[in-house]
């Protein structure tokens, strides 16, 4: 039971001529005459509208909250009665309280949430909050939901879980606020709530930075079917925008994560993993130069006098030689021009293009030679070149499915690949050639490799492993050199 504290002295009153000293409070049907002055003296704001209706407080605001019942009890409170709290008429306590500047009244009431609030009703009262006007009570109840959160979190989840399985509206800020306290089973909640609506989605991807998404979502397979479900049924470009720098921010932080949490023993164990470095490519050396085993004795042997070359260094130039080859061939398997001569292989007797071969020369079998030098323009086309076409026109829907992504890191896997185009739609193949640094992904649909191709001329930026890559139309046979126009959509 709550009892006001009167402040009795009412002596400003007494030559104050024009203050209606008989009121008359109406609610509805119902009238009850009390004092001006006992009314005034408890809040300001009651004064003012004292002064304004010329003794008629009518309590306008109240008129759709509450029964008449309860305000009559916050009147007589004001007048020195006690006032029994409870969850039927705390929420017109408050409302009263906060509309009419009745402080003391205020202070007590939230006295009384601090000690009887449960997760039941936890919801309820959040949705009180956001009806008060006055800031600074407003702030007030709030903290203490939000302390109670902080303490109850398991409880609350709870209740949560069950409001969303039952479909009742629940405050998006509320919801929000308690899956960022609770990192257990906040990502089920998330992913839960997310689904009911778009407007819920929506919400997500505009309240992004209150969320640790690093935390509700520890691997990157389970960040990537929650995008997947989030951006299911939104397909503006705006929203692929806000979904991408989700997927970019979550990457940043997790590698950063990831960096902090290992970076003790990587300042241990630093040292050690470079000697095995180094003795894995030395290995590798080994198991790829195969001169290099009677070379080896002779420079063990050399290092051991202290003649000849060390060890490291020989294998050192065998290393580039390799590097070299591989360069070659990258070069000559991705490009349309004449192929680049390789510095490790002799030069091989070429013929001009119009010489004819000698009549005893053995050709290949699968080689066939026109006839007639000058063929007509109505001439058949040979059957390589029939098959060739018939391939084409049969993969031309296969190639609608998919798209080509160029400056994927050497290092990315088909996950890394896969993860920042799940949003657009489901994802059946991904193809990756780390060595030439580009990818073929392939949906089950062309119109989400369409929505790709459409974000990406939309300025959208894609980012595999923190990397920004360009995604191109892909084209059998000329992916993976794309053209001019290709090259513009970035």
């Amino acid at each position: 039971m709550a009892r006001l504290a009167l402040n009795r002295d009412f002596s400003r009153f007494l030559e104050d001529e024009e203050f209606p000293h008989r009121v008359e409070v109406i609610f509805g049907n119902k009238s009850v005459i009390c004092s001006g002055m006992v009314l005034a003296q408890q809040s300001s704001i009651i004064e003012g509208l004292i002064r304004d209706d010329c003794g008629v407080l009518m309590f306008e605001k109240m008129e759709n909250i509450g029964t008449v019942e309860q305000k009559v009890e916050c009147i007589k409170y004001m007048y020195g009665a006690p006032l029994a709290f409870s969850h039927q008429n705390i929420d017109v306590i408050l409302k009263f309280a906060s509309l009419y500047g009745i402080s003391d009244l205020f202070h007590k009431a939230i006295q009384w949430i601090e000690k009887n609030l449960t997760a039941r009703n936890l919801f309820a009262m959040s949705n009180i909050s956001e009806s008060l006007e006055n800031q600074s009570h407003l702030l007030k109840l709030k903290k203490v939901i939000e302390n109670f959160i902080i303490k109850n979190t398991d409880a609350v989840g709870a209740e949560l879980a069950e409001k969303i399985t039952h479909g009742d509206e629940i405050d998006s800020k509320l919801f929000v606020h308690i899956v960022a306290q609770n990192p257990n089973n906040g990502a089920t909640l998330l992913k839960d709530w997310t689904s009911k609506s778009s407007e819920n989605k929506l919400y997500v991807l505009d309240t992004v930075k209150d969320l640790d998404f690093v935390t509700l979502f520890p691997t990157q397979g389970e960040f990537s079917g929650f995008v997947a479900q989030l951006s299911e049924g939104l397909d503006s470009v705006d929203v692929m925008k806000k979904v991408l720098a989700l997927q970019q921010e979550y990457f940043v932080k997790s590698a950063i994560k990831s960096q902090v949490q290992s970076q003790p023993a990587v300042v241990a164990s630093g040292q050690e993993e470079q000697v095995e470095d180094t003795e894995e490519n030395e290995e590798d050396d080994d198991g790829e130069e195969g001169e290099e085993e009677d070379d080896t004795s002779s420079i063990a042997s050399s290092a051991k006098t202290g003649d000849g070359k060390p060890k490291s260094r020989q294998r050192g130039k065998n290393r580039k030689k390799r590097d070299k080859a591989e360069v070659w061939k990258a070069t000559n398997e991705s490009s349309k021009g004449p192929k680049v001569c390789n510095p490790n292989q002799p030069k091989k007797n070429t013929q001009p293009k119009n010489a004819q071969p000698p009549k005893n020369l053995n050709q290949p079998k699968n080689v066939h030679q026109p006839k007639n030098a000058n063929m007509p323009k109505n001439v058949q086309q040979p059957k390589a070149a029939k098959q060739q076409k018939d391939v084409n026109s049969k993969c031309g829907n296969v190639a609608k499915r998919k798209v080509f992504v160029a400056n994927i890191p050497s290092n990315a896997t088909a996950n890394d690949v896969k993860s920042p185009f799940m949003f657009c739609g489901t994802i059946v193949n991904v193809d990756v050639h780390s060595h030439k640094n580009i990818a073929f992904i392939e949906f089950n649909n062309e119109k989400s490799a369409a929505t790709v191709l459409s974000a990406a001329k939309s300025g959208v930026k894609f980012t595999v492993s923190g990397q920004t890559v360009a995604v191109y139309e892909y084209t059998p046979g000329k992916a993976s050199k794309p053209s001019a126009v290709q090259s513009s959509v970035v």
